[in-house]
């Protein structure tokens, strides 16, 4: 009787130390309808889940991911804005790159999310088509929860970087679990690159297409290793195999535009950027480095307006750079050297050259460099008087710290430029 009672004690701890830890995990729900918020609110509670937030929209849900990490996302495909769950998926998946043990369920209406879903690059841990009852859920959920179970091994191996034991439990959970062999698969031509084993990586995908030609994480493995051998030709031809395969598998776009800048050919990264800026259009890193190929190449429209969509999409945010509108506005500049009507131009560069000083108000360099490009744009339009008023406010701010100081060579070509010598 001792025996049995204290077995009971037992079980009851496990039980109780598993609601504790239950309790302390984070769940993002993202749904833009109220209805099925409450729904997933009231069948996460029910499991223990307590520490939950709800957003109705993708941007919001962005907002939380880079803040802090979760251990549950569930979030609907289709958010009824200009983000969906893929997307808040693929900042996930980076964010907490390191750690796979985040379960992201993504809930959809649309049925023929399986065959889309397939070939994408980042992958939900599972999906539930709307409508669906509780237990579908539950089922679903307790699922995935196994299989991050399975993979608990890998992901500490992971953050630890002993790739040697990512690869050995890889083949082991295959052995046992041929139904994981994709992701096995997968793990494994990770340890080999990083262990910067690239020949034997490259074999370890090409051995993957012979069976499936058509997984484009494979190619684009191919391409990641190709890259490393120095053979840039063939990485371009896989690349490009990879987005033909998935138009969404957005890390292809990045590497491909990488190649063709070691290429030197800025037209072709240019091209690649504003391809996956089609498919992806709220990337605030990918329209930034439009913005920056474009300025190299001197298309300042295509510039213009990547910085433009890059302002709005930081603004308010820690992401808000003074740089940001400074690059803008020599865009600005140089486009109204080529321009008859520069009215259009001139109100964007004003509004602009405002929020830059009031956002820059603390930082003596951006207020010089404001001043800076302000007299540039006057005088590209023979505005002359105004870049001398201009000039002469600059300085004084200069002499009251408010401004950093020019040197005295600066100031001599300036004071040139303005007929003022």
């Amino acid at each position: 009787m001792t025996n049995v009672s204290s077995l009971d004690m037992d079980n009851k701890k496990d039980i109780h130390q598993e609601l504790i830890d239950i309790s302390k995990k984070r769940v993002l729900i993202i749904e833009d309808l109220g209805e099925m918020r409450l729904m997933l609110k009231s069948l996460m509670t029910s499991m223990g889940y307590s520490n939950i937030d709800v957003e109705p929209s993708g941007q919001s849900a962005i907002k939380r991911i880079l803040e802090r990490p979760y251990d549950v996302v569930l979030s609907d495909f289709n958010l009824g804005g200009s983000i969906d769950g893929q997307q808040i998926l693929e900042t996930s998946r980076k964010n907490y790159s390191q750690d796979h043990s985040t379960i992201f369920i993504m809930i959809t209406a649309d049925t023929a999310y399986e065959s889309v879903v397939s070939v994408l690059e980042y992958q939900p841990d599972s999906y539930l088509v709307k409508p669906f009852p509780p237990a579908a859920f539950f089922r679903r959920f307790e699922r995935v929860q196994q299989q991050k179970k399975t993979f608990e091994g890998i992901n500490t191996a992971r953050k630890e970087n002993d790739f040697e034991k990512m690869e050995s439990q890889a083949k082991a959970i295959m052995a046992k679990h041929p139904n994981l062999a994709s992701q096995c698969l997968k793990i494994i031509g990770e340890s080999l690159y990083a262990r910067g084993r690239y020949k034997d990586a490259k074999s370890h995908y090409m051995l993957i297409i012979q069976k499936n030609k058509n997984l484009a994480w494979a190619h684009y493995g191919i391409a990641l290793c190709e890259l490393k051998l120095g053979t840039v030709a063939a990485a371009i031809k896989k690349l490009e195999h990879t987005i033909a395969l998935s138009r969404h598998f957005l890390s292809a776009y990045d590497l491909l535009a990488d190649a063709y800048e070691d290429q030197g050919n800025l037209e072709a990264a240019q091209t690649v950027m504003s391809s996956v800026l089609e498919v992806s259009p709220r990337a605030t890193d990918r329209s930034l480095r439009l913005a920056q190929i474009s300025m190299q190449l001197k298309d300042w429209s295509t510039a213009e307006h990547a910085y433009s969509k890059v302002i709005r999409l930081t603004r308010d945010s820690s992401q808000e750079k003074v740089e940001h509108y400074y690059e803008y506005l020599k865009c600005l500049t140089n486009m109204m050297t080529s321009h008859s009507d520069n009215s259009k131009l001139a109100d964007k560069f004003k509004r602009t050259l405002i929020r830059l000083r009031s956002f820059g108000k603390t930082n003596p360099a951006a207020i010089s460099n404001s001043f800076r490009i302000e007299i540039q744009q006057y005088l590209a339009r023979d505005h002359l008087g105004e870049a001398i008023k201009s000039w002469k406010q600059w300085n004084r701010l200069i002499k009251s710290g408010q401004a950093s100081p020019l040197t005295d060579a600066q100031k001599h070509t300036l004071k040139k430029r303005l007929g003022l010598l």
